[in-house]
């Protein structure tokens, strides 16, 4: 059976569905259904609170992650022993005072990375806000420091019982597990809460820093927290013109990125290690990669996320050298006024791809991170925005197909050849339309090595076929979309067909919800949407059964006309 898509092997991400091959547990806004693969029928769902839930599955635990909203612990943690799925038992909940950034696992120890702020116990004032003057402001922010103790600046944790009643409020991340970074970063907490997912489940408030965080990355050593610059937030740091001291104005330079790196050490253990800083911003947890203790960052740099006339691309190496993440060597000017659309690393070679108008697929040769080459590039329409691994130099990229104005025309799937790196090549491509969420989310993309299928969730698009005549989403799109299913054949790419959950609620309208995972299990391919989950036929992709829980509309589907 198929596993999580996830950036690192060895690192698992939590995610909204996982699968032993006799069971498959769905997460969706009102719980986690266990659904038994040989009888297609709901086995169990247990209590949990509302929100939305992250899985972690490891042998016969079950770690369910809750982005809660009600009350000051922000992140509920159920831990579950399901041994016998039918009947799963609660053996752990705990509350966390603050919000889940991203859920990682390595080696059976789960790594919660949360964000806290203090604001109820620490009620910091701005200039203007009550009627206040800058001064007024300073002083009383003055004094909830000086009133305040050092609890009121470290986040909490109170266990649940499984007769709903709640234990004692108590502190969960120790001082000296605290760093504070050279420059501010804010008065919010980024802390890593470890789990032995095969013990009692007991949270372990392991590291933390003083400083927001929103981009995580880790490797199975590692664990780093990337943040925008935390005086960017507010529009960036303002001095004074000094000819004319009653005029602001703003610094020219680009937005900074502040990185956090955190070493994973035995069973829970967790220790800061250093901070650094690049320039610009980073598309996604995929522009930070580790290799042979170097961590390596692409960037972009422009006029605040858009399109800048001098915006461009770069790719950094940052070494540990104390507590400082040293910038050790960078190669910069890739995709001139353009920005990252997809990166990807693996082992020494990089691949960025950049558009506006074309997609640049950059390939940089890392193997002296003191002195990173291109190595080549490769011009084409559209642009890639996930690039996956296939085979021995080839690259599959989900992405866009484009015009020659940069107009997108609907996904295409496209394979590279890079075994020559100095020269890469468009070898096939497929036109799917409509768009896919695989552009923006990883975990819904499917590639199963063994007989070369590839699956994506497909929703209707601006564009749908494009100028394609015949795309394969073409059947669905009509009908609210599904996933498209098509497989590597050696050097080709090759459409299979398509699978649809749409469900018309009249003869004129009908009501879907976007296919958000599939995996595949033995001979069946299992799709899920919000509302149901459906197994069909990996090689004819005939439906053999379904299994809903509710009405489409309750999760919030999309209307579209049949008529």
């Amino acid at each position: 059976f198929s596993e999580t898509n996830t950036q690192e092997v060895g690192v698992d991400e939590g995610d909204i569905v996982e699968t032993d091959g006799n069971y498959v547990y769905v997460a969706n806004q009102d719980g986690v259904r266990i659904v038994s693969v040989d009888d297609a029928t709901v086995v169990a769902n247990p209590e949990l609170p509302s929100g939305a839930h992250q899985l972690l599955l490891d042998g016969d635990r079950l770690l369910v992650v809750t982005s809660s909203r009600s009350g000051s612990a922000d992140t509920v943690v159920s831990l579950f022993n399901v041994s016998d799925p039918t009947e799963p038992t609660l053996l752990r909940r705990s509350h966390l005072e603050g919000s889940i950034v991203a859920t990682r696992s390595v080696d059976g120890v789960a790594r919660l990375v949360v964000s806290s702020n203090f604001d109820q116990r620490l009620p910091f004032v701005q200039p203007n806000q009550f009627g206040l003057d800058e001064e007024s402001a300073l002083e009383r922010n003055k004094q909830i420091i000086e009133e305040s103790n050092v609890q009121d600046w470290l986040p909490r944790w109170f266990d649940e019982s499984g007769d709903g009643s709640f234990g004692e409020m108590q502190p969960i991340l120790p001082c000296e597990n605290v760093a504070a970074p050279a420059d501010f970063s804010g008065l919010g907490l980024t802390w890593i809460a470890s789990i032995d997912v095969q013990g009692n489940g007991t949270p372990d408030g392991s590291a933390g820093i003083v400083s927001t965080g929103d981009t995580v990355y880790a490797s199975t050593d590692n664990l780093y927290v990337a943040t925008q610059n935390w005086e960017w937030q507010f529009g960036g740091p303002v001095v004074i013109d000094d000819s004319d001291s009653t005029q602001p104005r703003r610094d020219p330079g680009p937005p900074p990125t502040l990185i956090h790196q955190f070493n994973l050490g035995e069973g829970t253990d967790a220790t800061y290690v250093a901070s650094g800083e690049v320039e610009g911003r980073l598309l996604s947890q995929f522009a930070m990669s580790e290799y042979n203790g170097d961590l390596r960052v692409a960037t972009t740099t422009d006029d605040w996320g858009g399109f800048g006339e001098q915006s461009e691309s770069t790719v950094f190496v940052l070494r540990p050298n104390g507590d400082e993440l040293e910038q050790i060597s960078s190669i910069g000017g890739l995709g001139r006024d353009e920005q990252i659309f997809a990166v990807r690393f693996f082992g020494d070679v990089g691949y960025v791809v950049t558009f506006r108008q074309i997609d640049p697929l950059y390939v940089l040769d890392l193997s002296d991170p003191e002195n990173p080459v291109l190595d080549g590039e490769l011009k084409i329409p559209g642009y890639s925005a996930y690039l996956h691994p296939v085979g021995d130099g080839l690259l599959l990229g989900v992405g866009q197909d484009a015009n020659e104005d940069g107009r997108t025309l609907g996904t295409q799937l496209s394979l590279f050849d890079v075994s020559d790196p100095t020269n890469p090549e468009r070898i096939s491509t497929l036109a799917i339309g409509g768009q896919s969420e695989v552009e923006w989310d990883h975990k819904a993309f499917l590639y199963w090595e063994p007989d070369g299928t590839i699956v994506l969730p497909v929703s209707p698009g601006w564009n749908d076929c494009g100028v394609a005549e015949d795309c394969l989403a073409k059947g669905i799109l009509g009908s609210g979309g599904g996933v498209v299913v098509a497989e590597l054949n050696g050097r080709e790419l090759a459409a299979r067909g398509t699978i649809s959950h749409a469900s018309p609620t009249n003869d004129d309208y009908g009501c879907w919800n976007p296919l958000q995972r599939s995996i595949v299990i033995d001979d069946e391919l299992v799709t899920i949407g919000l509302d149901q989950l459906q197994f069909s036929d990996r090689q004819t992709l005939e439906p053999r059964a379904s299994v809903a829980w509710g009405d489409a509309e309750q999760y919030g589907c999309y209307w579209y006309w049949e008529g």
